[in-house]
């Protein structure tokens, strides 16, 4: 499928989905974002931008609060939102691989029984049995509840496992809509590799030429002054609580452009060759908004794999790699 056009389609898909969710709830036009992605991920960033790009073209006027999993405030969260939704971060962090995430998402959904909850697009993953029955008996508690599900494996988990309204929705990146490459490649090929708990078994495998620039990851952030102020407006809101809500308007205020300069980031690397391989489900995400070819491989889960064929295995400009081998093979072919 030719890219803009599968772009367009599957931003179109998110606004069609969150419309009924979002839209009118309250009247006045407000919603709660929380678990800004206080951390140098690029993906995340890329999230958290496409979810501020829906909720303006959703007709949403202002981020009531918004709060980071170091910032979350009960009392001032209620006292800011009244009865108007909250909406949960999406990504792939329901689960127990990325606790303090699910920690935060269930302390909300306990704490405000009364509110509609939106879970954006997730990918869910539970290795532990006792977290998964900890999550459901915290999730069918809640009366208004929605889950949205960005691949058809977590679909099937969610429907399976918990009463709340599940849906399928793409990733909240595709809002960004088609990027413009940010310079002309400068090498024939790079490796956008997982170095975290996600990472396949065999990703380190066929690829024994590779330089150590030719196989990288984008968990490090050079150094950035508007980083240390964002830490450092976080440590005083969590030592001095009776300046919340000033401190809480200054932190907030550094979370969109610090996203910004993380994807650009991102997109500079990615830019920066003729092809790219990667198992990083926003490597791929990113490749398509950028008019990348690239090749696809799996995470250790499994959600790389079920997002592709639910939603992009049609697109140009991405073939499937079973290993790190073929995926080289077929780069390079390219």
């Amino acid at each position: 499928m030719e890219r803009c056009r599968l772009i367009d389609s599957l931003g179109a898909t998110v606004e069609r989905t969150l419309r009924p969710l979002v839209a009118g709830r309250p009247k006045d036009g407000v919603v709660a974002l929380l678990d800004f992605p206080a951390h140098s991920n690029v993906g995340d960033s890329a999230i958290w931008l496409g979810e501020l790009a829906c909720l303006r073209a959703l007709g949403v006027r202002r981020i009531r609060y918004s709060c980071d999993i170091l910032t979350y405030d009960r009392a001032q969260l209620a006292r800011r939102i009244g009865p108007g939704p909250i909406l949960l971060h999406g990504g792939g962090n329901v689960g127990d691989l990325y606790e303090r995430h699910q920690q935060l998402r269930e302390a909300v959904i306990r704490a405000f029984p009364d509110n509609p909850i939106v879970q954006l697009p997730q990918s869910i993953h539970f290795r532990s049995r006792d977290a998964l029955e900890r999550a459901r008996t915290v999730f069918d508690a809640h009366p208004d509840l929605t889950l949205l599900v960005r691949e058809r494996r977590s679909l099937e988990m969610a429907r399976r496992e918990f009463r709340a309204r599940s849906q399928l929705c793409p990733d909240m990146a595709f809002c960004l809509g088609p990027l413009e490459r940010p310079a002309p490649a400068c090498r024939p090929l790079l490796w956008l590799a997982r170095t975290d708990v996600e990472a396949a078994r065999d990703a380190g495998g066929g690829w024994p030429e590779a330089s150590p620039d030719l196989r990288v990851d984008w968990l490090r952030d050079p150094p950035m002054a508007l980083a240390a102020v964002s830490r450092r407006l976080g440590g005083w809101l969590a030592r001095h609580p009776g300046l919340g809500p000033v401190l809480r308007d200054a932190l907030s205020a550094t979370y969109a452009p610090l996203a910004r300069r993380r994807l650009e980031r991102g997109c500079r690397l990615l830019a920066s060759a003729g092809a790219i391989v990667t198992d990083r489900l926003h490597g791929h995400v990113l490749c398509l908004l950028l008019g990348i070819p690239h090749v696809l491989l799996d995470n250790n889960y499994g959600k790389v794999r079920s997002f592709y064929e639910t939603w992009t295995a049609d697109a140009d400009l991405v073939r499937w790699g079973e290993s790190p081998a073929e995926a080289l093979r077929l780069a390079r072919a390219w």
